[in-house]
């Protein structure tokens, strides 16, 4: 598992981000933010909830629901988002200190 990879999710059908440092990959769990298709977010900040486009689908990162996730509930990679890695990392730097 690394940062900056999406992963679908064993329980459902949910895409998830994984933000967490590589360094702490032996770690039994690792923190995850959802990926939601954007037509159904109801609402978005730019800033905090960048868009991606995987496998021909438009998602937002929900980053302010991040969470842990236990590492045996993550499933296969489907992405790589780490082209976008400064955009990402602007996203949760909004979250934690608002700007």
């Amino acid at each position: 598992m690394g940062r900056f990879q999406v992963y679908r999710l064993k329980s459902g059908d949910t895409l998830a981000l994984d933000v967490q440092a590589d360094l702490l990959r032996d770690l039994p769990s690792r923190m995850m933010a959802p990926l939601y298709a954007a037509e159904d977010m109801s609402w978005s900040i730019l800033q905090l909830n960048p868009r991606f486009l995987i496998n021909g689908r438009l998602y937002a990162l929900a980053t302010q629901r991040m969470a842990a996730v236990q590492t045996r509930e993550i499933g296969d990679a489907v992405a790589d988002l780490s082209p976008r890695s400064d955009e990402i990392t602007a996203a949760l730097d909004f979250l934690f200190r608002g700007f």
